[in-house]
């Protein structure tokens, strides 16, 4: 029962320290008032042409290595300019340093699929979804991220141990 509660604690966290950014792009996607028109166009919207396998490959890799490594800060670097105005390293040292505890390494990943969320402040917002292995289950990996005039970066990352 306390490792149950250790890691909703763990998970609550993590979410309120990314909620900033992805609650307000909940809100805005869920306030067009035609729905279906909104369905069709996260199945159909493509990915911008700059966010290759190769962009996508290296950014889930650094999350990989940096997160293996308890390397906060260079985690805190994967995140773009939009949420390091946002976020702190203590924020990432505190909300990652418990999930690692819980988690312990990533051991592998792959691409799952991604989600278009929509055109906001003149950006182009994308999750990209990852199914992973940690040394104490399965899990995922989320990357959410914000393209502006051909040029993406990360806004978000979370992480989830689905099963132990």
């Amino acid at each position: 029962m306390e490792k149950r509660l250790r890691r909703i604690e763990i998970l609550v966290f993590i979410t309120l320290a990314l909620v900033v950014i992805n609650s307000m792009l909940f809100i805005v996607g869920s306030i067009n008032l035609n729905k279906e028109e909104t369905a069709e166009l996260i199945e159909t919207k493509e990915l911008p042409s700059e966010v290759t396998r190769d962009f996508l490959d290296d950014i889930v890799y650094n999350v990989k290595t940096e997160f293996n490594r308890s390397n906060w800060e260079g985690f805190y670097n994967i995140f773009g300019e939009y949420s390091k105005a946002q976020l702190s390293v203590d924020d990432i040292v505190q909300g990652f340093e418990k999930l690692k505890s819980a988690t312990r390494k990533i051991n592998t990943y792959t691409y799952s699929h991604y989600l278009y969320e929509g055109n906001n402040e003149n950006a182009e917002w994308y999750e990209i979804h990852y199914k992973c292995r940690f040394d104490n289950g399965k899990g995922t990996i989320k990357i959410s991220t914000r393209t502006v005039e051909k040029e993406t970066e990360v806004v978000g990352i979370v992480i989830n141990l689905n099963e132990l």
